[in-house]
Protein backbone atom coordinates (compact mmCIF):
# COMPACT_ATOMS: atom_id res chain seq x y z
CA UNK A 1 0.00 0.00 0.00
CA UNK A 2 1.36 3.38 -0.94
CA UNK A 3 1.77 6.29 1.42
CA UNK A 4 -1.12 8.14 -0.20
CA UNK A 5 -3.58 5.27 0.24
CA UNK A 6 -2.61 4.90 3.89
CA UNK A 7 -3.42 8.55 4.54
CA UNK A 8 -6.85 8.27 2.91
CA UNK A 9 -7.77 5.25 5.04
CA UNK A 10 -6.83 7.10 8.23
CA UNK A 11 -8.96 10.11 7.29
CA UNK A 12 -11.96 7.85 6.59
CA UNK A 13 -11.73 6.31 10.09
CA UNK A 14 -11.53 9.73 11.74
CA UNK A 15 -14.68 10.83 9.87
CA UNK A 16 -16.56 7.71 10.94
CA UNK A 17 -15.65 8.35 14.62
CA UNK A 18 -16.76 11.98 14.34
CA UNK A 19 -20.07 10.92 12.77
CA UNK A 20 -20.71 8.31 15.54
CA UNK A 21 -19.95 10.85 18.22
CA UNK A 22 -22.30 13.37 16.61
CA UNK A 23 -25.14 10.85 16.48
CA UNK A 24 -24.59 9.96 20.17
CA UNK A 25 -24.63 13.66 21.12
CA UNK A 26 -27.87 14.22 19.24
CA UNK A 27 -29.51 11.26 20.99
CA UNK A 28 -28.46 12.52 24.40
CA UNK A 29 -29.69 16.02 23.60
CA UNK A 30 -33.10 14.64 22.58
CA UNK A 31 -33.45 12.76 25.81
CA UNK A 32 -32.51 15.82 27.82
CA UNK A 33 -35.02 17.89 25.91
CA UNK A 34 -37.76 15.44 26.78
CA UNK A 35 -36.97 15.72 30.47
CA UNK A 36 -37.35 19.49 30.31
CA UNK A 37 -41.00 19.24 29.21
CA UNK A 38 -43.50 20.23 31.95
CA UNK A 39 -44.91 17.17 33.86
CA UNK A 40 -48.59 16.55 33.82
CA UNK A 41 -50.07 17.69 37.21
CA UNK A 42 -52.23 15.30 39.32
CA UNK A 43 -55.79 16.47 39.97
CA UNK A 44 -56.44 17.13 43.70
CA UNK A 45 -59.84 16.10 45.21
CA UNK A 46 -62.13 19.03 45.98
CA UNK A 47 -62.13 20.24 49.59
CA UNK A 48 -65.19 19.01 51.60
CA UNK A 49 -66.50 21.29 54.29
CA UNK A 50 -67.19 19.40 57.56
CA UNK A 51 -70.88 18.99 58.44
CA UNK A 52 -71.88 21.27 61.27
CA UNK A 53 -73.34 19.05 64.07
CA UNK A 54 -76.77 20.11 65.19
CA UNK A 55 -78.05 19.64 68.75
CA UNK A 56 -81.52 19.62 70.24
CA UNK A 57 -81.44 22.47 72.72
CA UNK A 58 -83.71 23.49 75.59
CA UNK A 59 -83.79 26.87 77.31
CA UNK A 60 -83.87 27.39 81.08
CA UNK A 61 -87.10 29.22 81.94
CA UNK A 62 -88.85 30.47 85.08
CA UNK A 63 -92.22 29.15 86.15
CA UNK A 64 -94.12 27.16 88.73
CA UNK A 65 -93.56 23.50 89.56
CA UNK A 66 -95.74 21.23 91.63
CA UNK A 67 -95.47 17.63 92.79
CA UNK A 68 -98.32 15.22 93.43
CA UNK A 69 -98.78 11.77 94.86
CA UNK A 70 -101.02 9.80 92.55
CA UNK A 71 -102.11 6.19 92.75
CA UNK A 72 -104.88 3.70 93.33
CA UNK A 73 -106.25 3.36 96.85
CA UNK A 74 -108.32 0.42 98.07
CA UNK A 75 -111.23 0.31 100.46
CA UNK A 76 -110.37 -2.05 103.28
CA UNK A 77 -111.76 -2.82 106.68
CA UNK A 78 -110.35 -0.95 109.63
CA UNK A 79 -110.86 -4.07 111.73
CA UNK A 80 -109.09 -7.07 110.26
CA UNK A 81 -108.31 -10.36 112.00
CA UNK A 82 -105.67 -12.62 110.43
CA UNK A 83 -105.95 -16.06 111.99
CA UNK A 84 -103.15 -18.59 112.48
CA UNK A 85 -102.25 -21.44 114.83
CA UNK A 86 -100.03 -20.01 117.55
CA UNK A 87 -98.33 -22.83 119.42
CA UNK A 88 -97.84 -25.51 116.78
CA UNK A 89 -98.90 -26.41 113.29
CA UNK A 90 -100.51 -29.55 111.98
CA UNK A 91 -102.12 -31.32 109.06
CA UNK A 92 -105.09 -29.52 107.53
CA UNK A 93 -108.42 -31.29 107.89
CA UNK A 94 -110.57 -28.64 106.27
CA UNK A 95 -111.56 -25.00 105.79
CA UNK A 96 -115.37 -24.97 105.94
CA UNK A 97 -115.76 -21.38 104.66
CA UNK A 98 -115.29 -19.66 101.30
CA UNK A 99 -113.79 -16.37 100.19
CA UNK A 100 -116.34 -13.58 100.52
CA UNK A 101 -118.55 -15.58 102.88
CA UNK A 102 -120.18 -13.76 105.77
CA UNK A 103 -119.39 -15.37 109.11
CA UNK A 104 -120.48 -14.80 112.69
CA UNK A 105 -118.34 -14.42 115.76
CA UNK A 106 -117.37 -17.87 117.07
CA UNK A 107 -117.92 -19.67 113.74
CA UNK A 108 -115.43 -22.45 112.85
CA UNK A 109 -113.03 -21.39 110.09
CA UNK A 110 -110.14 -23.90 110.02
CA UNK A 111 -109.63 -27.37 111.49
CA UNK A 112 -106.56 -29.60 111.83
CA UNK A 113 -106.46 -33.38 111.89
CA UNK A 114 -106.81 -34.73 115.43
CA UNK A 115 -107.34 -38.43 114.84
CA UNK A 116 -109.92 -39.92 117.25
CA UNK A 117 -109.56 -37.06 119.73
CA UNK A 118 -113.24 -36.18 119.49
CA UNK A 119 -114.21 -39.77 120.35
CA UNK A 120 -111.82 -39.79 123.28
CA UNK A 121 -113.25 -36.46 124.40
CA UNK A 122 -116.81 -37.84 124.37
CA UNK A 123 -115.75 -40.90 126.39
CA UNK A 124 -113.87 -38.73 128.84
CA UNK A 125 -116.94 -36.59 129.40
CA UNK A 126 -118.75 -39.75 130.47
CA UNK A 127 -115.86 -40.66 132.79
CA UNK A 128 -116.11 -37.25 134.42
CA UNK A 129 -119.87 -37.57 134.83
CA UNK A 130 -119.50 -41.07 136.34
CA UNK A 131 -116.81 -39.94 138.79
CA UNK A 132 -118.94 -37.00 139.80
CA UNK A 133 -121.98 -39.22 140.47
CA UNK A 134 -119.92 -41.66 142.56
CA UNK A 135 -118.57 -38.80 144.62
CA UNK A 136 -122.06 -37.43 145.30
CA UNK A 137 -123.30 -40.92 146.15
CA UNK A 138 -120.51 -41.43 148.67
CA UNK A 139 -121.21 -38.04 150.17
CA UNK A 140 -124.94 -38.75 150.48
CA UNK A 141 -124.40 -42.20 152.05
CA UNK A 142 -122.22 -40.75 154.80
CA UNK A 143 -118.96 -42.36 153.68
CA UNK A 144 -115.95 -41.78 155.91
CA UNK A 145 -113.51 -39.04 155.10
CA UNK A 146 -110.99 -41.32 153.42
CA UNK A 147 -113.53 -42.89 151.02
CA UNK A 148 -115.00 -39.51 150.27
CA UNK A 149 -111.56 -38.09 149.49
CA UNK A 150 -110.79 -41.02 147.18
CA UNK A 151 -114.00 -40.37 145.26
CA UNK A 152 -113.09 -36.72 145.02
CA UNK A 153 -109.61 -37.55 143.67
CA UNK A 154 -111.13 -39.81 141.00
CA UNK A 155 -113.43 -37.01 139.90
CA UNK A 156 -110.69 -34.36 139.78
CA UNK A 157 -108.36 -36.69 137.86
CA UNK A 158 -111.00 -37.36 135.21
CA UNK A 159 -111.79 -33.63 135.03
CA UNK A 160 -108.11 -32.71 134.46
CA UNK A 161 -107.90 -35.26 131.66
CA UNK A 162 -111.05 -33.83 130.08
CA UNK A 163 -109.74 -30.26 130.27
CA UNK A 164 -106.51 -31.34 128.57
CA UNK A 165 -108.41 -32.97 125.69
CA UNK A 166 -110.68 -29.97 125.25
CA UNK A 167 -107.67 -27.65 125.19
CA UNK A 168 -105.93 -29.85 122.65
CA UNK A 169 -109.00 -29.86 120.41
CA UNK A 170 -109.40 -26.08 120.72
CA UNK A 171 -105.81 -25.55 119.57
CA UNK A 172 -106.56 -27.59 116.45
CA UNK A 173 -109.38 -25.23 115.43
CA UNK A 174 -109.64 -21.58 114.49
CA UNK A 175 -112.84 -19.68 115.22
CA UNK A 176 -113.79 -16.24 113.99
CA UNK A 177 -113.18 -13.62 116.70
CA UNK A 178 -115.55 -11.14 115.00
CA UNK A 179 -118.58 -11.08 112.74
CA UNK A 180 -117.57 -10.07 109.24
CA UNK A 181 -116.50 -11.24 105.79
CA UNK A 182 -113.82 -13.76 104.85
CA UNK A 183 -111.36 -11.65 102.80
CA UNK A 184 -108.44 -14.09 102.55
CA UNK A 185 -107.94 -17.86 102.49
CA UNK A 186 -104.52 -19.47 102.11
CA UNK A 187 -104.49 -21.77 99.09
CA UNK A 188 -104.14 -25.24 100.62
CA UNK A 189 -105.49 -28.74 100.22
CA UNK A 190 -106.67 -31.24 102.78
CA UNK A 191 -103.63 -33.09 104.11
CA UNK A 192 -101.22 -30.16 103.65
CA UNK A 193 -99.12 -29.18 106.63
CA UNK A 194 -99.76 -25.76 108.21
CA UNK A 195 -96.93 -24.12 110.12
CA UNK A 196 -97.40 -22.25 113.35
CA UNK A 197 -98.09 -18.52 112.84
CA UNK A 198 -98.84 -19.07 109.16
CA UNK A 199 -101.89 -16.89 108.25
CA UNK A 200 -104.66 -19.15 107.01
CA UNK A 201 -107.86 -17.10 107.00
CA UNK A 202 -108.56 -13.37 107.36
CA UNK A 203 -111.89 -11.94 108.49
CA UNK A 204 -112.72 -8.24 108.00
CA UNK A 205 -115.46 -6.13 109.50
CA UNK A 206 -117.23 -4.47 106.52
CA UNK A 207 -118.90 -1.90 108.75
CA UNK A 208 -115.50 -0.31 109.47
CA UNK A 209 -114.26 0.65 105.98
CA UNK A 210 -111.29 2.92 105.33
CA UNK A 211 -109.39 3.90 102.20
CA UNK A 212 -105.77 2.70 102.16
CA UNK A 213 -102.95 3.47 99.75
CA UNK A 214 -99.79 1.34 99.71
CA UNK A 215 -96.72 2.94 98.11
CA UNK A 216 -94.06 1.02 96.24
CA UNK A 217 -91.33 2.94 98.09
CA UNK A 218 -91.47 4.42 101.60
CA UNK A 219 -89.64 7.49 100.27
CA UNK A 220 -92.68 8.43 98.17
CA UNK A 221 -94.64 9.11 101.37
CA UNK A 222 -92.06 11.24 103.19
CA UNK A 223 -93.74 14.57 102.21
CA UNK A 224 -97.21 13.33 103.24
CA UNK A 225 -98.56 14.52 106.58
CA UNK A 226 -101.73 13.83 108.52
CA UNK A 227 -104.51 16.27 107.61
CA UNK A 228 -103.40 16.89 104.01
CA UNK A 229 -106.36 17.24 101.64
CA UNK A 230 -106.90 14.53 99.06
CA UNK A 231 -108.81 14.34 95.79
CA UNK A 232 -110.58 11.06 95.06
CA UNK A 233 -112.41 9.60 92.09
CA UNK A 234 -114.69 6.66 92.85
CA UNK A 235 -116.85 5.07 90.16
CA UNK A 236 -116.49 8.14 87.94
CA UNK A 237 -117.44 10.68 90.62
CA UNK A 238 -115.15 13.16 92.40
CA UNK A 239 -114.88 13.27 96.17
CA UNK A 240 -112.78 15.13 98.70
CA UNK A 241 -110.97 13.61 101.65
CA UNK A 242 -108.00 13.97 103.95
CA UNK A 243 -105.09 11.91 105.24
CA UNK A 244 -105.91 10.23 108.55
CA UNK A 245 -102.61 8.40 109.01
CA UNK A 246 -99.23 8.68 107.31
CA UNK A 247 -95.96 6.85 108.08
CA UNK A 248 -94.85 9.78 110.24
CA UNK A 249 -97.96 9.53 112.43
CA UNK A 250 -98.36 5.73 112.48
CA UNK A 251 -97.81 3.91 115.79
CA UNK A 252 -94.16 2.97 116.24
CA UNK A 253 -95.04 -0.08 118.34
CA UNK A 254 -96.24 -3.46 117.20
CA UNK A 255 -94.80 -6.40 115.35
CA UNK A 256 -92.10 -5.83 112.74
CA UNK A 257 -94.63 -6.76 110.08
CA UNK A 258 -96.97 -4.01 111.29
CA UNK A 259 -94.17 -1.43 111.43
CA UNK A 260 -93.04 -2.31 107.90
CA UNK A 261 -96.60 -2.10 106.60
CA UNK A 262 -97.20 1.30 108.23
CA UNK A 263 -94.01 2.66 106.61
CA UNK A 264 -95.58 2.38 103.14
CA UNK A 265 -99.28 2.91 103.92
CA UNK A 266 -101.60 5.90 103.99
CA UNK A 267 -105.07 5.83 105.52
CA UNK A 268 -107.44 8.34 103.90
CA UNK A 269 -110.90 9.45 104.97
CA UNK A 270 -113.48 10.26 102.29
CA UNK A 271 -116.05 13.03 102.79
CA UNK A 272 -119.69 12.21 102.13
CA UNK A 273 -118.87 8.53 101.82
CA UNK A 274 -121.08 7.01 99.10
CA UNK A 275 -123.38 4.12 99.87
CA UNK A 276 -122.66 0.63 98.62
CA UNK A 277 -118.89 0.63 99.07
CA UNK A 278 -117.52 -2.90 99.30
CA UNK A 279 -114.24 -4.21 100.66
CA UNK A 280 -111.81 -4.28 97.72
CA UNK A 281 -113.35 -1.36 95.80
CA UNK A 282 -110.76 1.11 94.47
CA UNK A 283 -110.55 4.88 94.05
CA UNK A 284 -108.02 7.08 92.25
CA UNK A 285 -106.09 9.16 94.79
CA UNK A 286 -104.33 12.50 94.24
CA UNK A 287 -102.55 14.46 96.98
CA UNK A 288 -100.82 17.78 96.35
CA UNK A 289 -97.39 17.54 97.97
CA UNK A 290 -95.17 20.57 97.28
CA UNK A 291 -95.28 23.68 95.10
CA UNK A 292 -92.64 26.22 94.05
CA UNK A 293 -93.42 29.47 92.23
CA UNK A 294 -91.20 31.60 89.99
CA UNK A 295 -88.26 29.19 89.98
CA UNK A 296 -85.88 28.01 87.27
CA UNK A 297 -87.25 24.99 85.43
CA UNK A 298 -85.66 22.60 82.96
CA UNK A 299 -87.07 19.46 81.30
CA UNK A 300 -85.73 16.30 82.85
CA UNK A 301 -84.72 15.17 79.37
CA UNK A 302 -81.94 17.77 79.53
CA UNK A 303 -80.58 16.59 82.88
CA UNK A 304 -77.94 13.89 83.14
CA UNK A 305 -76.98 11.96 86.24
CA UNK A 306 -74.10 9.74 87.27
CA UNK A 307 -73.63 8.21 90.73
CA UNK A 308 -75.73 10.87 92.44
CA UNK A 309 -74.25 13.73 90.44
CA UNK A 310 -76.61 15.91 88.40
CA UNK A 311 -75.19 17.82 85.44
CA UNK A 312 -76.06 19.25 82.03
CA UNK A 313 -74.17 19.81 78.78
CA UNK A 314 -73.91 23.22 77.12
CA UNK A 315 -72.07 24.48 74.03
CA UNK A 316 -68.79 26.33 74.55
CA UNK A 317 -68.04 27.48 71.01
CA UNK A 318 -68.24 24.24 69.05
CA UNK A 319 -67.38 22.01 72.01
CA UNK A 320 -69.62 20.42 74.62
CA UNK A 321 -69.10 21.46 78.20
CA UNK A 322 -70.46 19.88 81.39
CA UNK A 323 -71.97 21.97 84.19
CA UNK A 324 -72.88 20.58 87.62
CA UNK A 325 -76.32 21.58 88.86
CA UNK A 326 -78.39 21.28 92.04
CA UNK A 327 -81.92 19.90 91.77
CA UNK A 328 -84.98 20.90 93.82
CA UNK A 329 -88.48 19.59 93.17
CA UNK A 330 -88.84 17.01 90.43
CA UNK A 331 -91.89 15.88 88.50
CA UNK A 332 -91.98 13.10 85.91
CA UNK A 333 -91.20 15.68 83.18
CA UNK A 334 -89.58 18.74 84.82
CA UNK A 335 -87.09 19.68 87.51
CA UNK A 336 -86.42 22.77 89.57
CA UNK A 337 -82.88 24.11 89.12
CA UNK A 338 -81.61 25.45 92.43
CA UNK A 339 -78.01 26.12 91.43
CA UNK A 340 -75.71 25.94 88.41
CA UNK A 341 -77.77 27.57 85.62
CA UNK A 342 -79.33 30.92 84.80
CA UNK A 343 -82.51 31.89 83.03
CA UNK A 344 -82.11 31.85 79.27
CA UNK A 345 -79.19 29.43 79.16
CA UNK A 346 -79.53 26.75 76.52
CA UNK A 347 -78.83 23.16 77.38
CA UNK A 348 -78.28 20.15 75.13
CA UNK A 349 -81.06 17.58 75.44
CA UNK A 350 -80.01 14.13 76.59
CA UNK A 351 -81.35 12.32 73.50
Amino acid sequence: MSHKQSMLLRLRRIRLRIAGASLLLLALTGLAGCSLLPAEQELQPPLVQPVQQEYDMEEVVTGNIQTFLKGTATFASGHVEALSFKESGGVLKGIPVELGQTVKKGELLVELETGDLELQLSLQQLNVERAQLLYKQAEASGANATDLRLRQIDYEREKISLDHMENKLAKARLYSPISGTVTYIQTMNTGDYINAYQPVVTVSDPSSLQLTYVAGDAGDLLPVETGMPASLKYKGKDYRGKVLQSPSSAPAKGTQETVDRNAVTLIVDIDNKPAGIQVGDVAELTIELQKRENVLILPRAAIRTYMGRYYVQVLDGERRKELDIEIGLMTPTEAEIVKGLQKGQKVILNN
